[in-house]
């Protein structure tokens, strides 16, 4: 299997404010955007309520996009996939109690509701519908790579939007890369094909396998920008569980139509 040679993303970058975007979502109307390390995004990190709900509304001022309209996820590393509308915006905005339960992947073709992802290793992966002007987030880690996730969202835009997949835009933000993803024996029986043995130690491609999925829909390679962001490598800049451990920070990736 040939590596997927991606189109490295062109991206806006404020270093002060900890805030990156994906430009080139930006002339088909589209913010697409996340966060470095530096906020606190997750209510499960120290601290009240009231310090995670201030961060988001700030990183959301950043975008330039309704924080009162963002839509939260309880991600549970599976593979659910939902629609949401007016009625879904705010949900897990303020706590987490109200995000939407069961779910990792969301989706939309309304303007204004403000998709959303957390993570710290795993990939906040963006999708686009440049001519249906519809819209998609999946929060993708081993488990959900398994249940080939990224392939599902392609069919679900195909379902709910009548999609053309030569119509997408897919673009990865910053996640653990190859270089440092090292794994155990368990993982070759499902994922032989992208684990590499290196010094005696195995490390597994979520990249490429994420890639090879939307390929197996009809995805170009050339249709997928990646920002090549490792946040193990760049720690300093953005979070990494297991880099960190217990005390990792989690990144917010959001999406709108505007």
């Amino acid at each position: 299997m040939t590596k997927p040679h991606l189109r490295h993303a062109d991206l806006k970058q404020d270093l002060v404010n900890h805030y990156y975007e994906f430009r080139g979502f930006r002339k088909f109307g589209v913010i697409a955007a996340f966060s470095g390390r530096h906020y606190k995004m997750n209510f499960t990190e120290t601290g009240p309520r009231t310090v995670v709900i201030a961060q988001r509304k700030h990183f959301c001022e950043q975008a330039g996009i309704d924080f009162n309209k963002l839509v939260c996820l309880e991600q549970v590393h599976g593979s659910n996939i939902i629609r949401v509308g007016e009625s879904e915006a705010g949900r897990g905005a303020r706590d987490p109690e109200s995000a939407l339960p069961h779910s990792d992947a969301v989706i939309t073709n309304q303007s204004g509701i403000v998709l959303s992802v957390r993570t710290a290793d795993c990939a906040p992966v963006f999708f686009l519908d440049k001519k249906r002007r519809a819209i998609g987030m999946a929060h993708i880690g081993w488990r959900g790579a398994a249940a080939k996730l990224s392939a599902k969202m392609i069919q679900a835009f195909r379902v709910q939007f009548l999609s053309k997949p030569e119509d997408l835009l897919i673009a990865i933000g910053p996640m653990i890369r190859s270089c440092c993803y090292e794994v155990g024996d368990e993982f070759l029986p499902e994922f032989k094909t992208f684990v590499k043995r290196r010094k005696k130690k195995l490390y597994f491609d979520l990249t490429r396998q994420i890639v090879d999925n939307l390929i197996s829909e009809g995805i170009a390679e050339t249709q997928v920008v990646d920002c090549r962001i490792c946040t193990v490598c760049e720690n300093k800049k953005f979070s990494s569980y297991r880099k960190e451990g217990a005390q990792f920070r989690t990144m917010m990736s959001v999406m709108s139509l505007i």
